[in-house]
């Protein structure tokens, strides 16, 4: 198959990550991806890692000139599978190729994606994408904001990391705690702040890193040091590798209220980090079983937070160790990126009327 994966949106997000990994590990499996984007980070990356890539021009909503311009590229490039967003790439590039016959894959990862409004009934009515969401959460989450999508095919696949095959588990004195969520509302690290102020009071070792950017950068600072953890908190901002962060700690937090599912706890479980978080949205379908007593009540503050990392932070090294270990098995197990690259391939391969 010969598979072109186009995102049309401005900032780096979850669905950018999963078209580079599932591009690459297709590829690998001789299947043929290519990435189709706004010039800039994400066709420069895609490149960089070997994908072939075009910087394309999106303008405004089932814009003639961009249509024209995808039935042309998708032509010359034989492309036999279109894989689109929700926004504008869903009205160009997935108009391009329903008018090319050509099988569309609308990726969702968020059920708060959509509306129910007569633009979109009319774009799904023209595209008839087949839905591919990031969990089962997201599937029930869609068709519950927008009953009539009961009508089309909806399909759950976990996104796929890359698993080391043999992390360090370096074990650091004191124990680090990281979180590589951006730094707006919705993500709630002013109650992470609090949980480690908590922790901090109660004259617990550790030390944190907070990696991203965001909205609340500024706000989030001067509250660490209204808290007095400023001398405990490492602030990383945006960073290019953040696997490198990832290895120089021991556990991660994921304090928002509700994920879709958590590319990011997907990443860190990769490598092995003891994992904390709210136990709501797709969260609780990746959790490994071995650290049911960290995944804390949705509804809770940061004293749930508190209860989950004091609780990971108590363990011998031995312990944890083992801890750490068994979610890394866990992730190799539940959503290594070849293994979801290749259920991706076996779902696109047989769609409802091949059936």
């Amino acid at each position: 198959m010969n598979i072109a994966f186009v995102n049309s949106t401005l900032k780096w997000g979850g669905v950018k990550t999963w078209c580079l990994d599932m591009a690459v590990a297709l590829r690998e499996q001789g299947h043929e991806a290519v990435i189709m984007g706004r010039a800039g980070d994400f066709v420069d990356k895609a490149r960089r890692l070997g994908i072939p890539a075009w910087p394309v021009r999106f303008g405004f909503d089932l814009n003639p000139v961009a249509i024209l311009r995808f039935v042309a590229l998708f032509l010359s490039q034989r492309i036999d599978v279109v894989v689109v967003n929700v926004a504008k790439d869903l009205r160009t590039a997935g108009v391009a190729a329903r008018l090319l016959g050509i099988q569309v894959v609308q990726h969702v990862g968020s059920g708060g994606d959509f509306q129910e409004t007569a633009k979109m009934r009319l774009t799904q009515r023209l595209v008839r994408a087949r839905f591919l969401c990031c969990s089962e959460y997201v599937v029930r989450s869609i068709v519950s904001y927008v009953p009539t999508l009961n009508q089309y095919e909806v399909h759950a696949l976990h996104p796929g990391t890359r698993i080391p095959e043999a992390p360090a588990f370096a074990l650091h004195s004191p124990p680090v705690i990281i979180a590589t969520s951006q730094l707006n509302a919705d993500k709630r690290h002013e109650d992470l702040l609090q949980a480690l102020a908590l922790l901090k009071a109660e004259g617990l070792a550790f030390r944190a890193i907070i990696v991203g950017t965001g909205s609340l950068e500024a706000a989030l600072k001067e509250l660490a040091q209204g808290l007095g953890i400023g001398d405990v908190v490492e602030w990383r901002g945006f960073v290019t590798d953040v696997h490198a962060e990832l290895a120089r700690a021991d556990i991660f937090v994921l304090p928002t209220w509700v994920e879709p599912l958590g590319m990011a706890l997907q990443e860190a479980m990769a490598y092995g980090l003891a994992p904390v978080a709210r136990n709501a949205g797709g969260v609780p379908e990746i959790w490994p079983p071995a650290c049911a007593e960290y995944l804390v009540p949705q509804e809770q503050g940061p004293h749930a937070l508190a209860a989950g990392l004091r609780k990971i932070l108590a363990l011998e090294p031995e312990a944890l160790l083992k801890l750490r270990r068994a979610v890394w098995e866990h992730a190799r197990a539940s959503f290594e990126r070849g293994k979801q690259a290749e259920r991706l391939a076996q779902w696109i391969a047989n769609p409802p009327a091949a059936r």
